[in-house]
């Protein structure tokens, strides 16, 4: 939760410095019978899926998991009603069969919450078609109980939503979606593959790919294992580059698909990135109850979501023209939003000198010719190259578990093995004890120490941004707790004093990025 919690960890399976190392060497050593390459939420799910059939798996990665897009998503599993304007049937009964799923195997990770969606015009026209919308995909999607949608009257909107503009209010339209801790579900997924054997390494990006020569190798799904891919890694921790010998390589990795599709030979680009940004403020700003709908000047949907103390508002859909962990938040980002928010709450009068945390991801969507970054889909697509290299494109968050399902029986039929079914809906995401509370932003020594050991946290920012989310929803944003964190971490991992003070000021610059669009002018 955003207070501080007293947490007692149950013992885990170690997954630290120490692990990484032992994995990277054993990959290095004996090869795999699939190689995944990308920590992200489908590089997570794929090797999770893979490792409890039994694959003898392994996955690089080449920051820390979930530090790219998986971290800096809306934070919502959306059931799929907003698939229903795109035609797209197929996808609202994924997202919501998924959906269902999540909640089943990580409860804790799934917070139901209510989203209002108001209807403004000269007629009641539209709130009929979005109610009408809602029955067929209720109908769809076997949604039933509390999660129905209700409608509500303009007064009844007017109680429910203080200080939303009333002018030419019809009503609104409420059902229910959900929120997750993106960064949170990609690490708890990343620790039950290793859980379940697998071979896991952060700090370790691939930087090349090409033919491994036939040898013979163990094979834990069975079969002979001559052939394959032989992908060179660089350990980030010593500088030191390795050499793995895959059966299968999955490229599962997210905006730098195209990157890692060229390590082996490809030239054609099938990605299409785009940027979504988001601003934390204090509740008491913008006091709601429920997810709301807005519209922003281009018709966009953007969404103010509360959380305990807090609301993020999001997002933006711009182009993007590469491929970066951290993608610039320009102040014309920020007046979109506000914007948006301040037309939908008039009597707010939001500034960007009050948004407490900001953060930015890139889209890593497929290319569809001559659709702007709204219009264009949200599945995903398996790219198999000349090479052999197994690609995965596109896709969405709520969906990340089918999504992996497709790639693991993919790379089964390649294989040609016999393996154990796809279990992945069915088994827990987490042990019995061992859930942490969605969204901490305070830290004790036992917190940094758990990440340290049983998280494989391996920087300050680690811990900072992605173990916790005090970076994006303390109200300092972590500054006050870092140099505490960089001293724990120092004693266990042995570093320097000169290497504490740059972790700490390495964290403090990163923060200053995401606030750079200030100096620029404060957003209006």
């Amino acid at each position: 939760m955003l207070e501080a919690a007293r947490i007692d960890y149950l013992p885990e399976v170690s997954f630290s410095a120490d692990t990484r190392q032992a994995d990277l060497d054993a990959m290095e050593s004996r090869g795999v019978d699939l190689l995944v390459v990308g920590g992200g939420i489908t590089g997570a799910g794929i090797v999770r899926d893979a490792a409890l059939r039994g694959i003898q798996v392994g996955l690089v990665e080449r920051g820390d998991f979930a530090s790219g897009t998986s971290s800096r998503s809306s934070k919502l599993i959306h059931g799929g009603v907003r698939y229903l304007q795109q035609g797209d049937i197929g996808l609202v009964l994924e997202a919501a069969a998924e959906r269902r799923t999540l909640c089943r195997i990580a409860p804790h990770l799934a917070v139901a919450a209510r989203m209002a969606m108001p209807v403004h015009g000269r007629t009641s026209a539209g709130l009929m078609k979005f109610r009408a919308g809602l029955w067929a995909f209720e109908k769809m999607a076997r949604i039933g109980g509390e999660e129905r949608h209700e409608v509500l009257k303009a007064d009844e909107v007017e109680s429910r939503i203080p200080g939303l503009a009333t002018d030419r209010l019809q009503g609104a339209v409420v059902f229910t979606e959900y929120v997750t801790d993106d960064a949170r579900l990609t690490l708890e997924t990343i620790k039950s593959a290793r859980r379940a054997g697998a071979a896991i390494a952060s700090y370790a990006p691939a930087v090349a790919i090409g033919e491994a020569p036939a040898r013979a190798t163990s094979s834990a799904a069975g079969a002979s294992s001559g052939g394959g891919l032989r992908v060179r890694v660089r350990d980030e921790l010593d500088g030191r580059e390795r050499e793995i010998v895959a059966r299968v390589v999955v490229n599962a990795a997210g905006p730098w698909v195209d990157a890692v599709r060229g390590l082996s030979g490809a030239t054609a680009k099938r990605m299409h990135l785009t940027k979504g940004i988001h601003l934390v403020l204090a509740r008491e700003l913008l006091p709601v109850d429920d997810i709301v709908v807005m519209q922003a000047r281009d018709r966009r949907p953007v969404f103010v979501v509360p959380w305990h103390d807090i609301v993020w508002i999001g997002t933006t859909d711009t182009n993007y023209p590469e491929a970066v962990e951290r993608p610039e938040i320009t102040r014309e980002d920020v007046d979109y939003l506000l914007e948006a928010t301040n037309r939908a709450f008039p009597r707010a009068r939001l500034t960007g000198d009050q948004a407490q945390g900001a953060w930015a991801g890139v889209r890593p969507l497929l290319h569809q010719e001559g659709k702007s970054p709204s219009e264009i889909s949200r599945r995903d697509e398996i790219i198999v190259e000349p090479s052999g290299l197994v690609s995965i494109a596109g896709g969405k968050l709520t969906t990340y578990r089918k999504m992996s399902e497709r790639v693991v029986d993919a790379v089964v039929e390649r294989l040609g093995s016999r393996v154990k079914p796809c279990s992945t809906a069915e088994l827990p995401l987490v042990e019995p004890g061992e859930a942490v509370p969605i969204v901490r932003t305070q830290l004790g020594e036992g917190d940094v120490e758990h990440a340290l050991q049983n998280e494989c946290a391996l920087t300050v920012a680690d811990v900072l941004e992605r173990r916790t989310r005090a970076s994006l929803f303390a109200r300092d944003n972590g500054v006050a707790a870092a140099a505490h964190v960089a001293e724990v971490m120092g004693r266990r991992l042995g570093w320097s004093d000169e290497r504490r003070s740059r972790e700490v000021e390495d964290y403090r610059r990163r923060l200053a990025r995401d606030f750079a669009w200030r100096e620029r002018g404060a957003a209006r």
